[in-house]
C-alpha cells in the first residue's frame, strides 16, 4: 500500500490525488470489516475468507493494468474492502480450526505472521522496483500471493476434522 502513492505519481498523478488512494483504502477497509463480518455470520468464516482473497486478487490484477486516476481509485476501493474484510475473520477462523483452548496463543502467532508479511512487503516491493524500475512485478507478486491465499484458504480444515468452538 505504501508504494501506491509513488506509483501513482510516477504515472503523472499529483501527490495529493495519489495520497487520496491511501485515504480511500483506509476508509473502505472499515466498510469491509463491518460488511464481511456480517456476511461471515451468514455464510461462514472460511467462505468469507476465500471471497476476501478473491476480491484482493482482483484488485492486484486490476492494479497491473491501471494507468489513470479513476482506475487507481477503483483499485483503492476494491483493495480497501478486501484488506479490511480479512481482519475480523482471522480470530473466528482460528477458533474454528483449533478450538478455544489455546486461542490466544495461536491467534497471536497467526497475527504475528501477518504482521511480518506486512513489514516485509513494502521492503520487498521497493527492492523489486529498484531492480526493475517498475512496480509491475511487485504487483504481479501480490496478485499471485493473493491467489495462493485463495488456494490455501480453501484447504483449511479443523485440526480434529470437525468444527470446534468450545474449549477442550
Amino acid at each position: 500500500m505504501v508504494h501506491i502513492v509513488i506509483h501513482a505519481t510516477g504515472l503523472g498523478i499529483s501527490a495529493a490525488s495519489a495520497a487520496g488512494i491511501l485515504v480511500l483504502i483506509g476508509g473502505v477497509s472499515i466498510a469491509g470489516k463491518v460488511i464481511m463480518g456480517g456476511i461471515a455470520d451468514r455464510i461462514g468464516n472460511k467462505s468469507a475468507f476465500i471471497i476476501s482473497f478473491i476480491v484482493m486478487s482482483a484488485s492486484f490484477f486490476w492494479l497491473i493494468v491501471a494507468r489513470e486516476m479513476w482506475m487507481l481509485y477503483v483499485f483503492g476501493i476494491i483493495l480497501g474492502f478486501a484488506y479490511g474484510a480479512l481482519s475480523p475473520l482471522m480470530s473466528p477462523m482460528v477458533a474454528e480450526l483449533f478450538g478455544l483452548t489455546s486461542h490466544g496463543a495461536i491467534f497471536g502467532v497467526t497475527f504475528l505472521a501477518a504482521e511480518i508479511g506486512e513489514a516485509v512487503g513494502p521492503v520487498l516491493t521497493g527492492s523489486i522496483f529498484d531492480v526493475t524500475s517498475s512496480y509491475q512485478w511487485a504487483f504481479l507478486l501480490c496478485a499471485v500471493l493473493s491467489v495462493v491465499g485463495i488456494i490455501l484458504s480453501s484447504l483449511l480444515r479443523p485440526a480434529d476434522g470437525k468444527p470446534s468452538l468450545t474449549a477442550a
